[in-house]
């Protein structure tokens, strides 16, 4: 059965923390944003997609003020649930086509991590979130995208992801991610793998994705006038490979 992305979401809620291994990848991501926010004298942060909010919660204390928003009412509920304590970050559930006017202040810097931009099934719906984000940007402020690379993707045909395993009290969950590809768009599919006991169960979620290549991406934030455009392929800042890179980081200013 496909999903919605919020319904996908919201299922996937209570297991999406085991999937990642948060303490390794924010080691690794970190000094990367550390040293644009530096650059950039960024103070106040907009979290778009934010899930359960470990990226808002981890910049938060690091000083900045930042807001969190997602489309899971789920997601964000355990968002909330964890900020118990820190008052320069909050949530609110919003997608990316009302994220302007649901809220209302100017950031900064706007960060959209975790391959969700994909989840915008439409070129319109793509180029009106960028809309919204150069509305919800204060004058030269920064935006910062993290897509896989559908560019290498597709060419290759690369259907299937490295499958994450996890331990949760007597319970071993092996996630495994599945793409199939259909005309102009890709069904993402999530099987979760429980072993307790012994015993084996597993589950199938599904929604859509649409890929988004650097091309058209690049071409409507240019029309946006959007400037000083970076393409990276990982958090070291190694130049992107439409051949090879895994993901494509980029880098945008508001003109």
């Amino acid at each position: 059965m496909l999903l919605k992305s919020n319904q996908f979401y919201d299922l996937l809620s209570s297991d999406f923390d085991l999937m990642i291994s948060w303490e390794k990848r924010l080691k690794v991501e970190a000094p990367f944003f550390e040293k644009i926010f530096r650059e950039n004298k960024v103070k106040k942060i907009l979290d778009l997609a934010c899930g359960t909010g470990k990226h808002s919660i981890f910049f938060a204390k690091c000083g900045y003020e930042v807001t969190g928003v997602d489309n899971s009412r789920k997601m964000i509920e355990i968002a909330k649930k964890s900020t118990r304590g820190l008052y320069t970050v909050k949530f609110i559930k919003a997608n990316f086509l009302v994220v302007y006017p649901r809220v209302k202040e100017k950031f900064d810097a706007i960060i959209c991590l975790g391959n969700s931009l994909p989840h915008l099934l439409s070129k319109n719906a793509l180029r009106k979130t960028l809309q919204n984000i150069g509305k919800l940007l204060n004058p030269e402020g920064i935006v910062i995208f993290q897509n896989r690379n559908y560019d290498k993707i597709l060419s290759q045909n690369l259907r299937f992801m490295s499958p994450n395993i996890t331990f949760r009290k007597n319970e071993r969950i092996i996630f495994f991610r599945v793409l199939d590809f259909c005309k102009n768009k890709i069904i993402f599919n999530l099987v979760t793998y429980r072993e307790k006991g012994g015993v084996w169960s597993f589950q199938t979620k599904s929604t859509f994705l649409r890929p988004i290549m650097v091309k058209e991406i690049e071409g409507i934030l240019r029309i946006l006038n959007f400037t000083d455009l970076k393409f990276f392929g990982d958090y070291k800042s190694n130049p992107y490979r439409k051949k090879t890179s895994e993901d494509l980081i980029l880098f945008a200013r508001k003109g």
